[in-house]
């Protein structure tokens, strides 16, 4: 299997503007796993009144928020109902493939926002392409003037207005400060967003850290795009995994602070990575393969896409679930060339265990 692993940092810059914001992603050509995996990543950075205009894109997604709040508008090509929500650091957010979408910072620090899915109908594979609707990239200014006249019974001054207006516009603006953004919806919160940060962990081990998942189970539109998602945290020296996953899915994972060691184990036992990372790099894991993440002495917490609806892995720890907790005493006996006296010390070691274990001073 000739896959690169090795973690990275976001390397192109598809817009900046200073003091405003900028957009960030993995290239294919530098991240080749991505294009070869169908999967994607970019992150999107702005300050107070920093806006991303409307655009839609040819991938679903998760926007996970790493830092800051935001007003984002998503408007769905189904029922063209403009659905207004406002998150904030922790929320988890599904975007469907050709839903239009914008976002501003309505808070006074930076927003940094991740955006992890799949790209397996991508125009570029392993890169989101986005269609924005206005500014001097948008599609506006790709039809003539008297079409844009006849499309929205404009005359042909007006029209002309229209598409030179756009042409000193950046995809990412300062919005002006006597423009009112419209107010969030405390019920399209409720439908479409879940926080990871405050969400109660799925595991939780003392000195170690916590798990926290969102799947179909929380938010149903998660099973219509086929992702799910996980934040891990970890305190110093804490150990998560080895976990695997069961399912044909894949994880792409992003740092969203602190640092750590991650290792993956290929076919026949072949480790193919074993590397250090840290805030803002991205690694994948690919179906299948086992891994572990160590944190560092500051910790580590990253937050992880799957390409499945399901929130399952396989648990090659300790802990209820684990494979090693199921199997049968005999079967340990002789797969792991062990006595029954050090079987017993084993699995009794096993039942005590978590798929997050504490630093083994404490």
């Amino acid at each position: 299997m000739d896959l690169i692993l090795s973690s990275k940092k976001a390397d192109k810059t598809i817009v900046e503007v200073e003091g405003v914001g900028g957009y960030y992603t993995w290239s294919s050509s530098q991240f080749a796993v991505l294009s070869q995996k169908k999967i994607a990543a970019g992150l999107l950075v702005l300050q107070h009144r920093g806006f991303a205009l409307p655009h839609y894109a040819d991938s679903s997604k998760i926007a996970y928020v790493c830092e800051g709040e935001c007003i984002a508008g998503l408007i769905s090509p189904e029922d063209s109902k403009e659905e207004v929500i406002k998150i904030q650091k922790g929320d988890a957010l599904p975007i469907t493939v050709g839903t239009v979408s914008w976002w501003c910072n309505a808070g006074d620090t930076k927003l940094k926002i991740i955006f992890l899915g799949e790209s397996s109908e991508d125009y570029t594979p392993g890169e989101f392409c986005y269609f924005f609707l206005t500014s001097a990239a948008g599609i506006l200014n790709g039809f003539s003037n008297e079409l844009i006249a006849k499309t929205f019974h404009m005359t042909q001054t007006e029209s002309e207005k229209l598409v030179k207006d756009q042409s000193g516009l950046n995809i990412i603006i300062k919005v002006n400060e006597g423009i009112q953004i419209p107010n969030a919806s405390s019920s399209a919160k409720r439908k479409f967003v879940y926080n990871l940060d405050g969400a109660k962990p799925c595991v939780e081990v003392k000195n170690g850290g916590n798990l926290s998942s969102v799947s179909l189970k929380n938010i149903p539109l998660l099973g219509e795009i086929g992702l799910s998602a996980n934040r891990v945290v970890l305190e110093c020296g804490a150990v998560l995994g080895p976990i695997f996953t069961p399912d044909s899915s894949i994880y792409l994972s992003y740092i969203t602070k602190g640092s750590g060691r991650v290792v993956i184990v290929g076919l026949f036992g072949k480790v193919v990575l074993d590397t250090k990372v840290e805030e803002g790099d991205l690694f994948f894991v690919p179906k299948f393969f086992p891994f572990v993440v160590e944190a560092d002495e500051g910790g580590i917490e990253f937050v992880s896409m799957k390409t499945s609806s399901k929130e399952v892995y396989g648990k090659l720890s300790g802990g209820k679930k684990s494979v090693w907790e199921a199997a049968s005493p005999s079967i340990l006996e002789a797969s792991l060339n062990m006595t029954p006296d050090l079987i017993k010390s084993f699995e009794s070691k096993i039942a005590k265990g978590a798929v997050i274990a504490p630093p083994s001073n404490v």
